[in-house]
């Protein structure tokens, strides 16, 4: 890619952002821990090498990575002390606490087993759902007074797992790579959402030189490289702490896989997290709900599909088809690094690779672009694989592609990465959904009014009765996209869905954007804001997580959505207040 593209790509970003002027953040932040860099070429190139065996885990029964079960079972292990204190200082009328956790004390804790196993989802949403995502986080952490008073706190430490796509990207990438801080230290040590953001603010464009000699070591690697390397480089300077080399240089040596090092992931103190990106069957072609997606934890690159379940280690990203021969110098390391991934897994960009009518700049652009520079470009290590699937789904989508275009999971409507929490093999009992989407808005509109309507909940909903879908439980879902779902009320309110689903469908606890003490329906593309907007994410996160001003029960209630299919592993009816916690937030009247 040339210089001159590059500047065409600035173009491209600057289309989708609108400036705001800052104002400076109130001072309650403090410092987090620096990123841990550990490319193998020191910079942002990556490396060839030989191939390792058993590269490729390609499971019959879609069973999740050694890697993953370890971390999983560690963290269930050492739980129970956590879940006696969180379950003791809820109270829950007839609950007993002891008999409750007596599977696990008398046969140890095993997720889905003898203690729930539940996990958070963060919806896509720009910066937006960044402050909103981090807002219901802060609140639910142990390590917040004011969050374990209120009776929430202790939930981040008990989830088992947290994903992420777009905005819910970032905020899982700059959490774990600097070891699982409190949420409130990162805006003025890391984020910088106060600075002047814009794309052609000098603040912005003067690293853009550097940005373009970075990428330019992996071209010269012989890698392919796009918009998303460009647009990772630039939202490393925001999310990645690593400056042992100057802003320039932010983040080019620090992979995903970094995060395995870090003291809090070591510990399995906090959830396991997992990015998303999904798949472009071809230039030019559409994003549908069947569209495969991609994972990305700090130990595997997965996908997870009816046509083709597969797994390998993330460090070996972006290794090459012939890697399954194990030929020479067919595997890759360095490849994951982890602003490509978050550029990626928020790579709204690929709207113009999309089918349809261009505007005339974009067809200008083309003439200098083509079309898979608008999309993240990986090498594809499963090609072949899934090419002869019984599955009512038909052939994997990317079984004959050499590489595999990557956009935000959220451009196939789907905007809460809900999938990878569905997996049979992972067991989830509850999903902690966080929806911080703009459905009622067009993206390019930065003054449209950017609050959810639960069409990404329903999206997900109508996947799962796609052919070859059928076999992912999820809850039924009203129609969000004719407007059932918000006439009923579910965009204002925490809800329940599954209530009275039982085995292996999940308990989904919807917890939208709203307004209680702040506006933050602030567009997707913006990127600038200022203290005070801040300062007030938290506060209406903080409301929305603890329901403090409407319902002192709703922590009680809370709970009894997370361990309600431990409930009929045990064995027991729900207690008297959960059933009347779910009388009151359990979905009904569709």
């Amino acid at each position: 890619m040339s210089s001159s593209t590059l500047v065409f790509l600035f173009i491209l970003l600057q289309v989708f952002h609108h400036s705001q002027a800052s104002v400076s953040s109130s001072s309650r932040l403090q410092r987090r821990d620096p990123a841990i860099a550990n490319s193998p070429s020191k910079n942002y190139a990556p490396i060839r090498e030989d191939c390792p065996k058993n590269l490729v885990h390609q499971p019959k029964e879609a069973q999740i990575s050694v890697a993953e079960q370890k971390y999983i079972s560690k963290k269930a292990s050492k739980s129970i002390p956590l879940w006696r204190d969180y379950l003791n200082r809820l109270n829950i009328t007839d609950l007993n606490v002891e008999g409750f956790l007596y599977p696990a004390n008398t046969l140890g804790g095993r997720a889905a087993e003898t203690l729930p196993n539940f996990g958070f989802a963060f919806s896509g949403g720009g910066a937006r759902a960044l402050c909103v995502g981090a807002s219901i986080l802060d609140a639910m952490d142990g390590r917040n007074e004011k969050g374990v008073k209120a009776g929430v706190g202790g939930i981040v430490q008990l989830a088992n797992y947290a994903t992420g796509l777009s905005g819910g990207a970032w905020l899982l990438g700059s959490w774990a790579t600097s070891d699982f801080p409190r949420l409130t230290t990162l805006n003025q040590t890391l984020w910088g959402l106060t600075e002047h953001n814009d794309l052609w603010d000098w603040n912005i464009a003067k690293h853009y030189g550097g940005v373009a000699h970075v990428i330019r070591e992996k071209k010269k690697a012989h890698f392919r490289i796009s918009i998303a390397d460009v647009w990772g480089r630039i939202l490393s300077r925001h999310f990645i702490n690593d400056k042992s080399r100057g802003v320039r240089r932010q983040g080019q040596r620090v992979l995903w896989s970094s995060i395995r090092s870090t003291p809090d992931y070591k510990n399995q103190t906090f959830p396991y997290i997992i990015a998303l990106t999904i798949s472009r069957p071809g230039t030019r072609k559409p994003l549908t709900l069947s569209s495969p997606i991609y994972e990305y934890s700090p130990d595997d690159w997965s996908v997870w599909h009816p046509s083709l379940n597969a797994t390998m280690p993330i460090d070996y990203l972006g290794s090459s088809p012939d890697a399954l021969q194990r030929k020479s110098k067919a595997c890759v390391r360095g490849f994951e690094n982890a602003g490509f991934i978050l550029g990626m897994s928020s790579n709204i960009f690929s709207l113009l690779d999309g089918p349809g009518k261009k505007s005339l700049l974009v067809r200008a652009i083309n003439i200098f672009l083509d079309s898979s520079d608008y999309e993240g470009k990986v090498p594809n290590t499963f090609k072949g694989l899934g090419k002869s699937s019984k599955s009512k789904a038909g052939p994997f989508p990317d079984t004959d592609f050499n590489t595999i275009l990557m956009s935000d999971a959220g451009l196939a409507s789907e905007t809460i990465p809900l999938f990878p929490l569905l997996q049979p093999s992972r067991r989830v009992d509850a999903i902690i959904a966080v929806d911080s989407t703009a459905d009622n808005s067009d993206l390019a509109d930065t003054s449209a009014i950017a609050y959810p309507n639960g069409t990404s909940l329903y999206m997900t909903y109508l996947k799962t009765k796609l052919p070859g879908f059928t076999g992912y439980k999820f809850p039924k879902i009203p129609n969000g996209i004719d407007g059932t779902f918000e006439k009923l009320g579910y965009t204002k309110r925490p809800t329940f869905f599954g209530c009275h689903d039982t085995g292996s469908t999940p308990i989904v606890i919807y917890l939208p954007n709203y307004y209680v003490t702040a506006k933050t329906d602030i567009p997707s593309t913006r990127l600038t804001y200022t203290g005070q907007q801040i300062d007030g994410f938290f506060d209406n996160g903080f409301h929305i997580a603890t329901q403090i001003k409407k319902d002192p029960d709703w922590p009680k209630c809370l709970g009894c959505a997370l361990i309600d299919r431990q409930f009929q592993r045990n064995g027991d009816p729900r207690v008297s207040q959960c059933e009347k916690c779910f009388e009151r937030y359990c979905a009904k009247g569709f």
